[in-house]
């Protein structure tokens, strides 16, 4: 059997054959059949005897290893090398288990066996550098074998790395910069040396962008030359990542925009291209770059990613939400992609997008409180105000054990706005000023609408007056809070210091507010100036022409001037 097994493996061997030739097969058919009647046993030569047993024991190595597992199969492989030491990569791999189970020795004698045996490979060298330098702290003989794997093979980056990895150990920036001059005598190195030469350039530089001309220089040296020996599209744009992350993105735009026109289909460079024009300032064509992309691939989840933070970032909202529903319906789904569709429907006046996006986030995620906040202030916005405050209620009790973070002063803002609308005044106080307790350096905008509340239902005006006041003072001059102060002194019955606040709010507001405008005319109808109280109501009508209130007051004041006007205004801005 064994004599069989030899003669089948002895086939399989490189460079061996137990067929004749063409020419002796042919020789052969001339021979007398007598000459064939006492056959000699075919012999191999010792060398293939050697070469066929190792084969045989490799593959009864890994066998074992998959049935007795590494520790039984570390055994054979020995004894492969023991027949055939040149086996540099089950060298390797026999080192790495000895170094697992600490037998520093055996790894470092397999793999000298290997280096000696088979010069020319890199990998027993290598390997040993790293050892001598790593495991034994020995650099002079990393160094020692890291310069035998270079001389093996000097077109292999791999040497490379390893003494600079050696010379950064050691401290050593003059060796460190001397292979990088070696490097650059190459000239037959493909572009994957010089773009490992330049990765290497990069993390000795720290790799944050942060150079100096001279490490920039370095780089971009190492950089041109892999793309002048090798022009393919893959070439191109890895070079224009490397440019990107040291902030050349003129040429990252130059090398992937060339890469497109070597290989249009390149998986995701024209995402990367599209983030360079946006960051050179061109968003237009970033964004014509990403739409044909989705033309053509529907399913490109990157370019929906990167045309809905244009398009937020650009305010358009409508088309920013549109890309970010379409990236929800194509990828797995995340919290952030909740979160930003949440949002946006929000920002676009869509409370019940908000509130069906809300539920369906949390049935795909209950640990996330948030979406229960979400769902909480969708139901508020959509005048569902027994949901929404339950659903507040619930955040305040499954926040308090898992998300405490949550419950902070804007929370309690929001909470508040919600209680307000739901006209649970008592409770809405009460939560503004657990916001304002909160963060008492931020509360300007839980002042100001605490005191405005009462302000308006003409209550605690001394408390609102104060709480208005206290706003004014974190954010000077914000024309809401000077409407919200004059409206307290109106109430109190100070008209003409009212005056003077309302109309400074008036003039602080970028957008005209039929609200104030409405409060100056009031103002004026105090102090007894009529003609410019319809000049003000007539103001807000403009703005507000539904304002039936408005309407009333100008019929009763001025019958002449309670028209409605053509053309509808602006929403009334927020406090």
């Amino acid at each position: 059997m064994k004599t069989v097994a030899v003669l089948i493996l002895s086939v399989a061997l490189p460079g061996q054959t137990l067929l004749p030739s063409l020419a002796r097969a042919s020789e052969a058919d001339s021979i007398p059949l007598e000459e064939f009647s006492s056959p000699q046993p075919l012999r191999l030569s010792q060398e293939s005897d050697r070469a066929a047993d190792a084969m045989a024991l490799y593959l009864q190595a890994l066998i074992e290893e998959e049935s007795e597992g590494p520790d039984k199969a570390l055994e054979t492989k020995r004894r492969v090398l023991e027949l055939d030491p040149g086996f540099s990569d089950l060298a390797v791999d026999s080192a790495h288990q000895y170094l697992r189970r600490g037998e520093t020795t055996d790894a470092i004698a397999v793999l000298k066996d290997a280096a000696k045996a088979s010069p020319k490979n890199t990998g027993p060298a290598l390997a040993l550098a790293t050892i001598y330098l790593r495991q034994l702290q020995k650099p002079e003989l990393a160094e020692k074998y890291a310069f035998q794997a270079l001389t093996a093979a000097p077109d292999d980056a791999s040497s490379y790395e390893a003494l600079w990895e050696i010379y950064r150990v050691t401290a050593d920036p003059a060796k460190s910069d001397g292979i990088f001059q070696r490097a650059l005598k190459r000239n037959s190195a493909s572009s994957e040396f010089w773009l490992r030469l330049a990765d290497l350039r990069l993390r000795e530089a720290g790799g944050n962008g942060k150079m100096s001309p001279a490490e920039t220089a370095a780089i971009t040296e190492f950089l041109e030359r892999a793309v002048r020996s090798e022009p393919d599209a893959h070439t191109l744009s890895r070079a224009g990542d490397y440019f990107v992350v040291f902030g050349r993105i003129d040429r990252a735009v130059d090398l992937y925009t060339r890469a497109l026109d070597l290989k249009p289909g390149l998986e995701g460079v024209r995402e990367r291209l599209a983030a360079c024009l946006l960051q050179s300032g061109n968003p237009s064509e970033a964004i014509t770059l990403l739409e044909d992309n989705i033309k053509s691939n529907p399913l490109d989840l990157r370019s929906y990613d990167l045309l809905g933070k244009i398009y937020w970032e650009s305010g358009d909202l409508p088309r920013a939400l549109s890309k970010f529903r379409q990236s929800l319906l194509i990828a797995d789904p995340t919290p952030r992609r909740y979160e930003d569709v949440i949002r946006l429907s929000f920002l676009t006046n869509d409370p019940k997008s908000a509130l069906d996006f809300s539920l369906e986030a949390e049935k795909a995620f209950p640990e996330s409180v948030e979406f229960t906040m979400y769902r909480a202030v969708a139901l508020s916005e959509k005048n569902e105000h027994e949901g929404a405050m339950k659903a507040f209620e619930e955040v305040v009790v499954q926040a308090g054990v898992s998300r405490p973070d949550l419950l902070d002063a804007e929370f309690y803002f929001t909470y508040g706005v919600a209680a307000e609308k739901a006209g649970r005044i008592a409770k809405a106080s009460q939560i503004f000023l657990q916001s304002i307790q909160l963060d008492p350096a931020g509360s300007a905008k839980a002042c100001n609408y605490l005191g405005y509340m009462w302000a308006d239902r003409n209550e605690n005006l001394d408390e609102a007056e104060k709480l208005i006041r206290r706003a004014l003072k974190l954010d000077p001059g914000n024309g809401s809070y000077l409407d919200s102060l004059g409206w307290v002194l109106f109430r109190k019955g100070q008209y003409e210091e009212a005056l003077t606040h309302l109309l400074s709010a008036a003039a602080a507001l970028e957008t005209p507010d039929p609200i104030v405008w409405d409060h100056i005319g009031d103002t004026y109808e105090k102090l007894g100036k009529i003609a410019e109280a319809v000049l003000y109501w007539q103001r807000a009508l403009q703005i507000d022409p539904a304002n039936e209130f408005l309407t009333g007051k100008l019929g009763k004041n001025a019958a002449q001037a309670a028209r409605q006007p053509q053309t509808p205004s602006p929403q009334t801005p927020s406090r």
